[in-house]
């Protein structure tokens, strides 16, 4: 009998608001644009950073770190860039990621299947 009183409640709770999911969605989007015009204001030529030998063999690839220090950029030479997290974790391709300076040297920790490695992505100019 008390199951019966809490099946209105319950359903109450359950229904989710029309512009509660519109409202998330925007904000998603903001993010993405934000992140994109982060990633544009990295110019190539006046990066603070620059790839280390043997990185990305094909491909030459600048560094910025954001004013907030929270994020970097990388930016390669016809303009594409990106934006990961700076100095805290993050997960991509099934990596723990994590990116730190170390002595003008930008440094990439990787880990995989419980093993770490080491990378240095760059240096400062």
């Amino acid at each position: 009998m008390r199951l019966i009183r809490l099946i209105p409640l319950l359903a109450a709770v359950l229904v989710v608001h029309p512009n509660a999911l519109h409202a998330s969605s925007i904000k998603a989007t903001g993010n993405i644009k934000d992140e994109f015009e982060r990633a544009q204001a990295c110019d190539y030529f006046e990066a603070e950073f620059i790839s280390d030998v043997g990185v990305y063999t094909d491909e030459k690839v600048r560094y910025c770190i954001s004013s907030d220090q929270k994020e970097l950029i990388y930016v390669m030479a016809m303009g594409t860039s990106w934006v990961v997290p700076f100095n805290r974790q993050y997960r991509a391709d099934g990596f723990v990621n994590y990116v730190t300076l170390e002595e003008d040297r930008l440094v990439l920790y990787q880990k995989e299947n419980g093993v770490v490695t080491r990378k240095v992505l760059g240096r400062r100019r």
